[in-house]
């Protein structure tokens, strides 16, 4: 049987626990939004130990189940049922879930690469922190996913933007009603650690005509790339994407001042894929063309 792209719940060492049987993916599709998918949990399930590598929402859309939420000693009990839907937050530290019966749900990820991406505009978005939330009745949220399913089956006939404004509006209305904002205890544990940053920023200088993959930056200090790519963020103040762009414009600049090195030779060296891949990105960069710059010195 085909398997889904979305962990629902990982182990501590990131790898997935099978919690539900896959039905369908928006991988499958031109979707352009966040990923969603259609499983099916049941008819009796218990974690104990368990995390998410982003923040994970489940709309019910058909059956139902009894769960139990355990907070130390506090047991809470819910019902799910077709138009309530859970909301969990990135990290380890889960509470006890268990549950019987048997449910449809529609869930969709939304991971920080990308709320990076959709929330690029409004930076102080790309951090949704929210509190557990069960069997939750909102009717604009349940709209938003329904529209994203509809849009998604039908095979994506409205066209990319359209994905990307169902995303975009679910994001902001999540972050103004859910999120909640971080203490002084979580920014720090959301930081990377002064040894950390040093490591990576070192891996990065030493490669920077690689094309570096956001999992093998993530592997120099062992953390999941969603948990890496958000502590990063916060740490630095840029994703890694525009971080490595930045330190290899920087180089750039170094190489084009020093004046041994031809322009096509620079991009070359810095991994760039052409010379006018290079001289857009350092326009974007700087304002000013790589000949330009050259030329000013």
């Amino acid at each position: 049987m085909q398997h889904g792209c979305i962990a629902l719940a990982v182990d501590k060492r990131h790898r997935p626990i099978k919690i539900s049987m896959f039905r369908w993916s928006s991988a499958e599709t031109p979707w352009a939004g966040f990923p969603f998918e259609s499983h099916v949990l049941g008819p009796r399930r218990q974690l104990g130990e368990y995390g998410i590598d982003h923040v994970l929402l489940g709309l019910c859309v058909g059956g139902m189940a009894r769960l139990q939420v355990r907070d130390g000693k506090v047991v809470r009990r819910v019902i799910s049922s077709p138009g309530r839907f859970s909301l969990l937050g990135q990290g380890f530290e889960q509470k006890l879930l268990s549950w019987s019966g048997t449910r449809e749900m529609l869930f969709v990820e939304i991971g920080a690469e990308q709320l990076e991406r959709f929330m690029s505009h409004a930076p102080d978005l790309a951090c949704l922190n929210v509190e557990p939330q069960y069997s939750v009745s909102d009717p604009h949220v349940v709209s938003l996913v329904r529209n994203m399913r509809d849009e998604i089956r039908a095979g994506c006939p409205t066209g990319r933007l359209y994905g990307e404004a169902l995303s975009l509006s679910l994001a902001a209305y999540l972050f103004k009603r859910y999120s909640v904002e971080l203490g002084p205890v979580a920014r720090e544990k959301l930081a990377l650690s002064p040894m950390q940053v040093s490591r990576v920023r070192e891996y990065i200088r030493t490669n920077l005509a690689r094309d570096i993959g956001l999992a093998e930056l993530a592997d120099q200090v062992s953390l999941s790339p969603h948990y890496f790519s958000m502590r990063f963020k916060h740490t630095l103040g840029l994703s890694p994407h525009r971080y490595v762009l930045r330190e290899r414009i920087d180089e750039a600049q170094r190489l084009l001042a020093a004046g041994r090195m031809s322009i096509s030779e620079v991009a070359f060296s810095l991994g760039f894929s052409d010379q006018s891949h290079f001289s857009q990105a350092f326009r974007k960069a700087t304002g000013t063309t790589p000949k330009r710059y050259q030329s000013t010195l």
